[in-house]
């Protein structure tokens, strides 16, 4: 009978040891199974129970600091840890998420620090996507109480020395990027307008087209009616044609006088035509840039 007991107990004893093989190859710490039920083999564990889920707590309480490359600046690391079990009651999983924080705070540390350390400092984006991309499997930690899965992402934020010092350049930035898109619009808006007032013009008139001079002549008038900035500008440009008009006008005058004085009608003629295109060209007549007879005989006077 002893014999009988000692063979039942041996074969007990084998079982059991199996049976914590087993066990251990199924929740060991770092292992991340992808499908929750791959836990819990049929042969192994009675049905599940419903899954519970506690909050490791507020991400803004763990933030990790992490260096960029080179090792200047750092990252803020702001982990986002939700705890699940088919084992524990809620009020367990509670008690274990204490137990377990540090933990699981190291483990994202330990598997984000050499990629944090291959980006940019000014590329929180692209490690928020790395890191996430390498815990998203997550992974398990295993107690007497039962198997508790770990499930963590994380944000990604730029180090607030260099966040203080690129914020008013990118401010700057954007501010010049608006003021570009927004004065693209209002020329675009502006030459509409302008263009429309000009074809109203030339209806009125009855001209079947208006010549480059005729436009530049209108365009002071009717850029009041599309905008007024574009109107001051216009105006200026005109008066600014007009002094420049007048003064070579004298010049031309006063060189066909002095030619006609010494008898060279060729250059006078000569300066007289250059004298009517130029006048032309500005859309001005030709006769507004001639004294009147009073002052062209105190001139000759």
């Amino acid at each position: 009978m002893n014999e009988g007991n000692g063979g039942l107990f041996s074969r007990w004893r084998r079982w059991w040891r199996r049976r914590a093989a087993a066990d251990q190859s199924l929740f060991s710490p770092t292992s991340a199974p992808g499908n929750d039920q791959d836990l819990y083999p049929s042969a192994l564990a009675a049905p599940m129970r419903a899954e519970v889920e506690v909050d490791l707590g507020e991400p803004e309480n763990h933030v990790l600091r992490l260096a960029a490359r080179d090792g200047v600046f750092e990252f803020e690391v702001l982990p986002s840890v939700r705890l699940t079990s088919h084992d524990m009651s809620e009020e367990n999983l509670n008690h274990r998420r204490r137990d377990l924080s540090d933990a699981v705070l190291k483990e994202i540390l330990r598997r984000a620090w050499p990629i944090a350390r291959s980006c940019d400092p000014d590329a929180p984006a692209e490690a928020e996507t790395l890191i996430n991309a390498e815990i998203a499997d997550g992974w398990c930690y295993e107690s007497l109480e039962g198997l508790v899965k770990c499930r963590p992402t994380v944000r990604v934020r730029v180090d607030p020395v260099l966040r203080d010092r690129i914020r008013p350049i990118r401010l700057e930035e954007q501010v010049m990027r608006e003021e570009h898109r927004l004065g693209i619009l209002k020329a675009s808006h502006t030459q509409d307008l302008t263009e429309t007032w000009l074809e109203v013009l030339r209806r009125l008139e009855g001209a079947d087209e208006l010549t480059r001079e005729q436009r530049q002549f209108l365009v002071p008038f009717v850029a009041a009616l599309s905008d007024k900035e574009f109107a001051a500008a216009t105006k200026d440009l005109r008066a600014a044609r007009r002094q420049g008009a007048r003064s070579l006008a004298d010049v031309l005058q006063q060189a066909a006088r002095n030619h006609e004085q010494i008898g060279l009608f060729e250059f006078a003629k000569a300066y007289d035509k250059a004298l009517n295109s130029f006048s032309q060209q500005m859309g001005l007549g030709p006769s507004t840039f001639i004294p009147a007879p009073a002052d062209q005989a105190e001139g000759t006077a």
